[in-house]
């Protein structure tokens, strides 16, 4: 049976008559009559018998109507969501990105877009770098759009950068680190290091730092979520170099483990990028959260206190 049959078959067995039918449907009777023949034909079977001038339901058709229900349900709540896009309200958005951007920043971006339009829901994904990119490059289209850091253009994946991060470097409460200057690489070549994985934007950019300062740093643990190092240098293991979204939510974190924060001599800077399939275009409210998450970054970054101790 097709959706017409479907709809025409389900009005008939919920009005109880082809009269009623065809006035909901807004179609004639013998329009009714002729799409149930026709579904009988396709499917080999009857649906409805007349006993005294009354259509009664044939027991395959009392067995079909509850996935008829269920079809037509889902038709009509297609149907409303067409209508909605129409005007601009309703649908739903797929939402992936790496953990210290979900954390920190798509709560309020979610919010900020509930504000303004109404209608929508959301699907969240916290996944690293590479799981997001292999999701967003598949044609599945499990996501509409990625988050993270980093120039993401891939065979598959386009991107868009929404600001830049700074590289900060994070040191556990108790080390002896200078209290009002930025540091320099060479100074932390002996010291414990929390590094990210090279496969990651941060950590090439890291090990290219690292590698103009002509410095081999002393690898502790490789960690994937920037998030996870911070917890580490909050516990001692070593130090760690983060973005300045990470190191703000360490910095608002209220669990009793506070972490020295300072600058970089040479002000690294690491790019948000919004990530979304090349082969499909932006939906208009893709778009949307966009607008809105690149305010919430630049409200984010602008109430980041870096000024001496640098202490959380």
């Amino acid at each position: 049976m097709n959706f017409r049959q479907i709809e025409v078959f389900f009005a008939v067995m919920t009005c109880g008559t082809v009269t009623e039918a065809a006035r909901q449907l807004g179609v004639s009777q013998p329009s009714v009559t002729a799409t149930i023949q026709q579904a009988e034909s396709r499917l080999g079977i009857p649906l409805f018998r007349r006993e005294g001038g009354r259509l009664v339901p044939t027991a395959e058709a009392r067995t079909l109507f509850e996935e008829a229900e269920r079809a037509h349900d889902a038709l009509t709540a297609f149907r409303s969501l067409a209508r909605k896009l129409q005007i601009g309200q309703g649908g739903h958005v797929r939402i992936a990105a790496v953990p210290s951007i979900s954390l920190e920043l798509l709560p309020d971006a979610i919010a900020l877009f509930q504000k303004r339009h109404k209608g929508f829901n959301f699907s969240v994904s916290t996944l690293n770098t590479e799981e997001m990119l292999a999701e967003l490059d598949s044609r599945k289209g499990t996501f509409h759009l990625g988050f993270s850091f980093g120039n993401l253009d891939n065979i598959g994946v386009a991107s868009q950068e929404l600001g830049l991060a700074e590289l900060l470097a994070v040191f556990p409460p108790d080390w002896q680190i200078a209290p009002d200057e930025a540091i320099d690489l060479k100074q932390l070549g002996p010291l414990p290091y929390i590094a990210g994985f090279d496969s990651t934007p941060s950590g090439q950019l890291c090990r290219n730092l690292f590698a103009d300062a002509g410095v081999e740093p002393q690898v502790v643990a490789r960690i994937h979520t920037h998030h996870l190092a911070g917890r580490l240098v909050q516990r001692g293991l070593g130090y760690a170099i983060l973005d300045s979204v990470t190191v703000h939510a360490l910095m608002q974190d209220d669990s009793g483990h506070p972490v020295l924060v300072r600058r970089i001599n040479s002000l690294p800077e690491i790019p948000v990028t919004a990530i979304f399939p090349s082969q499909r275009s932006l939906s208009d409210a893709a778009r949307r959260f966009v607008d809105c998450f690149r305010e919430v970054y630049r409200s984010v970054v602008k109430g980041i206190d870096l000024s001496p101790p640098w202490r959380s």
